[in-house]
């Protein structure tokens, strides 16, 4: 059986040897883990040291800069993401992505999606990157069908349809002309990124399992628990303002602004830096109320059970103020 993912060795063999790198670092996702000793193998075969990052990878925003420089390896390659306009490059840092596309077909998985999609007629797709060179295949089965497709084509992202843990733009692009969104990916996580990014009914077909299932339930908890935070952080009066410190995730504008904003309405904000934002790290800060992450909001949206107080994204900040209502806050679209 072949492998899931195209880990495009000979490119990466080719490009080592090309470069003349000596020591090479390597970024992995949770998912390709399992391939960190054939992925060691091609680069040691090029003639370089191979080191694989073991630290967690959320994505292009999630490069390990400090970490190539530190050992003083001569090139990055990052698996499992696109290069993204929307975030940093890394400057001295000679970078290679490896999409890692998905070796399987996606024809069976949408055509059992029709089902779920009875009732719509104008539809838009999204996907992660491992599948983007599927969406014409995917277009296809659609409009045989019936449906009218429609693809977001944001320029900051790579591929038409493509969407991040944190950015639903090419969705929120075409929100407006459509019924309902299909999302072509494994698991939950992007598909419900879709709904809280648009609101419009949202499918999640997995062309590894074959699993077809609509995700709305599930992000109306999601909503249902940020309602929850949001009242409860109304009421703070100290409040931490999380600057995060990984390469694309680094926004101390917006942190600035917000600790302003809160101190003109009456509360004490303070500045944290970090690299992780865990329940750990901001448990010691026991004066602190409530907090606002301006780093990655997955930590917020999806990981708010694990926090003891109220861990908002900026928007919800404006809401907890009273500056933003609730119910212009979901028209806007949580991400």
């Amino acid at each position: 059986m072949s492998a899931p993912f195209d880990l495009e060795k000979n490119r990466v063999k080719g490009e080592v040897i090309r470069r003349g790198a000596r020591r090479v670092l390597v970024q992995l996702p949770e998912g390709l883990r399992s391939k960190a000793f054939q992925i060691a193998s091609v680069i040691e075969e090029a003639g370089a040291l191979a080191i694989v990052s073991a630290d967690p990878c959320y994505g292009a925003c999630d490069l390990a800069l400090e970490e190539t420089r530190s050992l003083s390896a001569d090139l990055l390659i990052h698996f499992g993401h696109s290069e993204s306009g929307y975030f940093s490059l890394g400057g001295d840092v000679p970078i290679i992505y490896v999409e890692a596309k998905a070796i399987v077909n996606v024809s069976d998985v949408v055509e059992k999606s029709l089902e779920h999609l009875r009732g719509w007629s104008k539809i838009g797709l999204a996907t992660t990157v491992q599948h983007a060179h599927s969406m014409d295949e995917a277009v296809k089965v659609l409009e045989n069908a019936g449906k009218r497709i429609y693809v977001g084509r944001e320029p900051s992202l790579k591929y038409p349809g493509q969407v991040l843990g944190c950015d639903y733009r090419n969705c929120k692009s075409i929100s407006s002309m459509v019924d309902a969104f299909l999302f072509i990916g494994s698991g939950l996580f992007h598909a419900i990124g879709v709904f809280l990014a648009t609101m419009k009914p949202t499918i999640a077909a997995d062309p590894f399992t074959g699993n077809v299932i609509r995700v709305d339930d599930f992000a109306k908890v999601i909503i249902n628990r940020r309602w929850m935070d949001i009242c409860e952080a109304s009421r703070a009066k100290r409040w931490g303002v999380i600057v995060g410190l990984k390469s694309g995730q680094q926004n101390l504008e917006l942190a600035l602004k917000l600790k302003g904003d809160l101190e003109v309405s009456g509360r004490r904000a303070i500045l944290l830096s970090m690299r992780e934002i865990t329940p750990d790290t901001l448990r010691n800060f026991t004066e602190i109320e409530a907090y606002v992450n301006t780093a990655c909001p997955r930590i917020s949206l999806y990981e708010t059970r694990l926090f003891d107080k109220p861990v908002l994204i900026p928007k919800e900040v404006y809401v907890a103020l009273g500056k933003m209502s609730w119910e212009e806050y979901l028209r806007s679209g949580l991400l």
